[in-house]
Order: structure tokens, then C-alpha cells, then sequence
């Protein structure tokens, strides 16, 4: 027999996906909060990467000047830059509100401060369980 769909109405809910042993409401997190994200990301990873990237060039036309710098200089310089911006995506994520009716800082460090401390908190749950199955 054909299983028969339920449609849903405009103020209706769709019933709760299940996922494993968990009912999940809203799948995903909230669209204002991926945003700031985004966008936190873009300038805590942007900016560094953005200056990596201009650093050669820039090196360049210093040696154009007869302003020498060692390459070896340049090149650290471009990989500390690039590994900023490594940071700077990490940073972003965790300095934006997780919270969709809080903005928060423009730096982030409080935010940044809390989110680690639920990662963190999430990481011994997981390690407490793995460690209580094993035993």
C-alpha cells in the first residue's frame, strides 16, 4: 500500500525529524546567526589571507625602489599572514553570538570566551561517554 502524505498547513509544524535518538525541532542553526558568521569569518580570515596575498607583490615593488628584503623574510611573513587567516576562521565562528536575538561585541571576545566553553564542555561529554562504553 502507498503511505499517504499529510500536507502541512501555514501555521502548522512539520512533526520533528528524527535522527538517531534525538528529535530535532529546526534542523540547522538559524539563518542570522550563519551570517554573522560569515561575515566574521570573512574579515577575521579575509584580512590576513588578503595581506598574504599582497605581501609578494609588495615585496616586489619594494625591491623595485632598491629597498632589499631578504626572501626568506617575505616568506615567513606570507606564511604567518595565511596562518592568521587559518586562525581568523576559527575565531570568526566562535566570536559571533550563537544566540539569534544577540548581536554581541564587534571583537567577540566574550562570546568567543563562552562559545569555547561549551566547546569545550561538548568535548569532555563526548570523551565521558566514550570512556563509560569502554569500561
Amino acid at each position: 500500500m502507498a503511505k499517504k502524505s499529510r500536507r502541512v498547513g501555514k501555521n502548522e509544524r512539520p512533526a520533528p525529524q528524527k535522527r538517531g535518538w534525538q528529535q530535532i525541532e529546526e534542523p540547522g542553526m538559524p539563518k542570522v546567526v550563519s551570517d554573522r558568521m560569515l561575515r566574521r569569518m570573512a574579515v577575521f580570515c579575509g584580512t590576513p589571507t588578503a595581506l598574504g596575498l599582497a605581501a609578494f607583490p609588495t615585496s616586489y615593488l619594494l625591491l623595485q625602489q632598491g629597498i632589499k628584503i631578504p626572501v626568506p623574510v617575505v616568506v615567513l611573513i606570507t606564511l604567518g599572514l595565511f596562518g592568521l587567516g587559518m586562525l581568523g576562521l576559527s575565531y570568526g565562528i566562535l566570536s559571533a553570538s550563537w544566540d539569534a536575538d544577540r548581536v554581541g561585541h564587534w571583537l567577540g571576545w566574550q562570546e568567543f570566551r563562552t562559545n569555547w566553553g561549551r566547546l569545550r564542555a561538548g568535548w569532555a561529554n563526548i570523551k565521558a561517554k566514550r570512556n563509560n562504553s569502554a569500561a
